[in-house]
């Protein structure tokens, strides 16, 4: 069993800056671990002693209401657990809530989302910038091989 800060979490329990900045969050919702990022995801861990039902339909309509396509949803009454993937500007991400191993009575709430993507200036082509002002001369145009051809288009 993994400790509180275990060697995949960050030091500290903060929201990270790369979290979708309109995201919704349980209203209570307790941060447990904020992971390090594992190649372009990350990974947070909430608790709440919500109900599973309150918490489905809190995170199906704050997040329509935010701009984010659900774009699969499932439910599984039997096990208590739900699952949810979306995208954000084309970021993927997924809430998974299910009951909690420690304590049965609270309920986690598994947020995966892609980081933001963070250009690499250095690995982009030079950008080149021409002192050619306006449209200019038109380059020259290949003759037309069948003259005719455009008169009977008219």
């Amino acid at each position: 069993m993994q400790t509180a800060t275990g060697p995949t979490d960050e030091a500290s329990k903060e929201l990270p800056k790369d979290l979708y900045p309109s995201l919704p969050v349980y209203p209570g919702a307790k941060v447990e671990h904020v992971r390090k990022p594992k190649g372009a995801m990350r990974e947070i861990m909430f608790s709440s002693d919500a109900q599973m039902q309150q918490m489905v339909a809190y995170y199906k309509d704050q997040l329509k209401k935010n701009d984010f396509h659900i774009t699969s949803s499932l439910i599984m009454p039997a096990r208590k657990t739900w699952s949810c993937d979306f995208h954000y500007n084309g970021r993927p991400g997924s809430i998974m809530l299910y009951p909690s191993d420690q304590d049965k009575t609270k309920m986690t709430i598994d947020l995966i989302y892609e980081l933001p993507a963070h250009v690499d200036e250095s690995l982009m082509e030079p950008r080149e910038d021409f002192d050619i002002e306006g449209p200019g001369e038109m380059a020259q145009q290949a003759p037309n091989p069948n003259p005719s051809e455009k008169a009977k288009r008219n």
